[in-house]
């Protein structure tokens, strides 16, 4: 008789698998990596309008998003002055309207900072991907210089992450240059008795029209104690104002441009004079390539494109204020002026001038209610608006949707920000 010994390979798969587990925590310990899952949710209860342009928009009630965020960050022990970084940053702007803004785009995963690198205490912190300018990362108006962390910390732009912001994008009074970059490359120095520098280069791999627009900039600054100084420099080439739009009343904006290039320079400081006071101040210069259709004369009967440049000057002061504890008053002001050398309009219509004004009370470091209240005053042939949740008053919920120039936003609001 034959006997069949049968045997049970539960115990030891379950053990093989108990002893692959435990072998791949016990490497993880091992291994110098550091986590952090952060980001915030920020909403706003507003009444908005808009006057003066030839399409006003009428008052109305609106729930806002002030640029929220949620992000995973992570740095890998190489040895010990090297660690390789890596960021991973999602924008949850316009959860009030399930993700989509009134332009009809919607945010992705990566929609933020996201990138990969690599930092040496020596020599600095290289990284690639999609990321902040040095104009803003640095020298930017939402910290004490560098970054966008408003209403997390105190900058030129105190208002930063709220409507009532006035600097960080191309329709802003101030720091215009602030851009995030894809498709790009970008280093930061250590820093030396308090001076640092930063570069970025984004790639224009598109290059419609045959127009490389790839764009550059540089900054430093200076901090020492409560006082930080910062100059940034940023330029995009075969980019200028896009005449035609002007003329045909859809504001001002750039388009590719060829041969034309738009730079942007600013000099600004925060300073910290108490523990309950800061003040901020800044100045930004703007040089505005175009190019338009010269009519054909007598001695030339041929059109031909000519190219010029326009310059503008723009102004920011700010100070926060602690009026009791956990009570800040913030207020801000900034104008923007005259756009010389302008081929169309008169060079005054083109100037504009902000002020944000209200408080915040901090319940704990996670929790901030606040109130505000922002007022544009724009002149016929400009279009400033309202920071994080633009107002537009034509073409709704279309990628060409705009605000009509000479139309004023006016917004007041309380809002909730809640961080992790």
């Amino acid at each position: 008789m034959t006997h069949t010994k049968k045997t049970n390979f539960t115990p030891r798969i379950l053990a093989l698998v108990g002893l692959s587990v435990a072998s791949h925590y016990a490497m993880a310990a091992k291994a110098d990596i550091e986590t952090s899952f952060y980001g915030f949710l920020n909403g706003e209860i507003e009444s908005v309008r808009a006057t003066g342009g030839a399409t006003p928009v009428s008052p109305r009630g609106r729930v806002t998003d002030g640029n929220s965020r949620v992000g995973f960050s992570a740095s890998i022990g190489v040895d010990a002055q090297t660690r390789g970084l890596l960021q991973i940053e999602a924008s949850l702007n316009n959860f009030d309207q399930g993700g989509i803004n009134s332009r009809g785009d919607s945010t992705t995963l990566t929609s933020r900072n996201t990138y990969v690198g690599i930092e040496n205490t020596r020599f600095g912190r290289v990284v690639v991907g999609n990321n902040d300018n040095a104009y803003r990362s640095l020298v930017g108006t939402g910290n004490s210089l560098g970054g966008n962390l408003g209403l997390t910390a105190y900058g030129l732009d105190v208002w930063n992450n709220t409507s009532a912001q006035m600097a960080g994008n191309q329709d802003s009074i101030f720091s215009r240059g602030e851009a995030r970059y894809k498709n790009s490359v970008h280093y930061l120095s250590p820093e030396w008795a308090g001076f640092q520098v930063a570069a970025s280069y984004g790639f224009d791999e598109q290059q419609s029209n045959n127009s490389d627009r790839g764009r550059y900039s540089v900054a430093g600054k200076y901090r020492i104690g409560g006082f930080s100084v910062g100059v940034g420099y940023d330029h995009q080439a075969n980019t200028g104002v896009d005449i035609d739009a002007l003329t045909q009343g859809f504001g001002f904006r750039n388009a590719a441009i060829q041969g034309a290039s738009t730079s942007y320079t600013k000099l600004l400081a925060t300073y910290q004079v108490t523990p309950k006071t800061t003040v901020g101040a800044g100045v930004e210069w703007m040089d505005y390539g175009f190019s338009q259709t010269a009519v054909p004369t007598a001695s030339n009967f041929y059109a031909t494109q000519q190219n010029g440049s326009m310059k503008q000057r723009a102004f920011m002061v700010s100070v926060a204020q602690e009026v009791a504890p956990n009570t800040m008053v913030m207020a801000s002001w900034g104008k923007l002026g005259s756009l010389d050398s302008t081929p169309f309009g008169k060079s005054g219509d083109f100037g504009a001038n902000q002020i944000s004004v209200g408080a915040t009370y901090k319940l704990n470091d996670n929790l901030m209610p606040y109130i505000y209240y922002t007022r544009i005053n724009n002149q016929s042939q400009q279009n400033v608006n309202l920071g994080q949740a633009p107002l537009y008053s034509n073409n709704n919920n279309t990628s060409n949707a705009f605000l009509a120039p000479g139309n004023s936003p006016r917004a007041f609001g309380i809002g909730l920000i809640a961080r992790f």
